[in-house]
């Protein structure tokens, strides 16, 4: 048998096996949503996905390992939206001539963390992946290094954006990422719980993270 026809027997299955995976992570998100990583079971997800247990156990050998897995699906596409985000921001950024004022800064920030809709379910996993590491701080992955990880990742992208728009942080980079994913972290969880418009909400950071940095940031 050729190399060839191995790869073109091979491919149908990978494919298959692909798109299993995803729409048991695309059932998986609801279900984790509505009854949290306790209240979920093998049953549920597998019925939302309209597969059997045995499609389930050939892909993940439990749900725990189905929520990592869908956790990093989720951190790798949100940092995937940012960095294209970031770079579309820094290249307008550069293109301007004088410095941007508060207001510019702020019509900047409220088109970079416009809602994409998914900021609930985001919030919904960030909280169970903290409370599987409450219940299992030994666990497989850890949700401090996690967070650290996609800190780090942010903390460039941020940096990069104030260099385009002719700024530096007076304070380390790393205190002050702290300071501006914790106002973001809050404003999800308020727009999580009372939409997307309330108070001191999602729609509100613009003008939040416009003060922030020009109070942590200084001209070049």
């Amino acid at each position: 048998m050729s190399d060839s026809t191995t790869t073109n027997d091979a491919d149908p299955v990978s494919a298959r096996r692909r798109e299993t995976r995803t729409r048991l992570l695309d059932a998986a998100t609801g279900v984790f949503a509505e009854f949290g990583i306790q209240g979920a079971s093998v049953e549920r997800i597998c019925a939302r996905a309209d597969f059997t247990r045995g499609a389930f156990y050939s892909n993940f050998s439990s749900k725990e390992e189905l929520f990592l897995a869908l956790l990093k699906r989720e951190y790798e596409d949100r940092a995937s939206q940012i960095r294209l985000r970031a770079a579309e921001l820094t290249a307008r950024l550069r293109e301007v001539d004088e410095p941007p004022t508060h207001a510019d800064a702020a019509k900047y920030v409220t088109a970079f963390l416009s809602p994409r809709g998914t900021e609930s379910s985001w919030f919904t996993l960030e909280t169970e992946f903290l409370l599987l590491a409450l219940r299992d701080p030994a666990g497989p992955i850890s949700h401090i290094d996690f967070n650290l990880q996609f800190r780090e990742e942010l903390s460039h992208v941020v940096e990069s954006i104030i260099h385009a728009a002719g700024r530096r942080f007076t304070i380390p980079v790393d205190r002050a990422m702290v300071i501006l994913t914790g106002v973001y972290e809050r404003a999800v969880r308020v727009s999580a719980l009372n939409g997307v418009e309330a108070p001191e909400g999602i729609s509100e950071l613009g003008e939040r993270f416009s003060e922030l940095l020009f109070t942590i940031t200084e001209c070049t």
